[in-house]
């Protein structure tokens, strides 16, 4: 077996050991990224605007999601005519 040989089956051994633990590595540091994103967010938002800005995010996700809501329009009512003549 030639030299070359040898250290590419040695490599993808390695790599078939260390890229699962890489892969599971990131995905904890993805999540503890997050949380810290998601703590931040938290702390920068006043508690008087929580309520709206979740509201607000909520509508948005909705409008990507395609659940647009009908626009609310003012309807004029027929006015009334009085009976004299």
């Amino acid at each position: 077996m030639a030299l070359k040989d040898s250290l590419r089956l040695r490599f993808e051994k390695l790599a078939d050991d260390v890229v699962p633990q890489l892969l599971d590595s990131w995905g904890d540091l993805q999540k503890r990224l997050d949380d810290l994103n998601c703590s931040l967010a938290n702390r920068a938002v006043p508690e008087d605007r929580r309520s709206r800005v979740s509201e607000l995010s909520l509508q948005e996700k909705a409008q990507q999601a395609g659940q647009n809501r009908p626009a609310i329009r003012a309807v004029k009512t027929a006015s009334k005519t009085s009976g004299k003549n």
